[in-house]
């Protein structure tokens, strides 16, 4: 079923995480969502507060991360940042778990984190990054089930970045089958034209994350890392 670029744009996410991504980059986003019609600009939190100055007056979403992309900080640390960046602005967060512990088997202590950070998040959206690339598929799966657990308002195929990997139709499957209805999926990492975008919609995708989010709803082919 072929989506019209409205319809993808609507559904993006448009997003510069870079660490050398300057003040002039983070401002051209802003511009290029409302262009655009994006679902939200992504951003990391130091960016947030100018980010939701630039918006302030339109739909479009003001979203940042945290622990990423390593997702090995302190719990308290994430929940800090969570934080923040709901006080600087942010309408939705998406955050990393902590992979060492999920690979150790010890989902009590993810279970933990991922209700602080929940309640961190307070009105605000908040995501989960599944990382589903550096995962056996029951843990992924697990994980999946304690993201519901804990309140999480979406689960996202990866950061898009390390071991992760790339969203791809079978990972975003993965997360639909095993998320309820009311639980959001988010494919993110690898999305670079209107086919990947189509097809990460068809196959269940509520949202996607993509750096490429001009050169998809304009036929193009984006080649950023994200």
């Amino acid at each position: 079923m072929a989506h019209s670029p409205e319809a993808v744009a609507g559904r993006i996410q448009h997003t510069e995480v870079g660490p050398t991504a300057d003040q002039e980059r983070i401002e051209r986003l802003c511009e290029e969502c409302l262009e655009h019609g994006f679902d939200g600009a992504m951003v990391q939190g130091c960016w947030v507060g100018l980010v939701a100055e630039r918006l302030a007056d339109s739909d479009v979403s003001v979203c940042s991360a945290a622990g990423f992309p390593m997702g090995g900080d302190g719990r308290i640390a994430k929940a800090a940042a969570v934080r923040d960046a709901v006080a600087a602005g942010a309408d939705e967060v998406d955050v990393m778990p902590n992979l060492g512990y999920l690979r150790s088997g010890r989902f009590e202590d993810v279970a933990d984190e991922l209700s602080l950070l929940v309640e961190a998040a307070g009105p605000a959206t908040i995501k989960l990054m599944c990382e589903l690339g550096a995962l056996e598929e029951s843990t992924a799966g697990r994980l999946v089930e304690l993201a519901v657990e804990a309140g999480f308002d979406y689960v996202k195929t990866s950061s898009g970045w390390g071991e992760g990997g790339k969203a791809t139709v079978e990972r975003v499957r993965f997360l639909r089958e095993r998320a309820p209805p009311e639980v959001g999926v988010k494919a993110s990492g690898g999305v670079r034209t209107m086919a990947d975008a189509e097809a990460m919609l068809e196959a269940g995708a509520d949202l996607i994350g993509a750096s490429s989010g001009v050169e998809i709803v304009t036929g193009g082919r984006g080649d950023g890392d994200y």
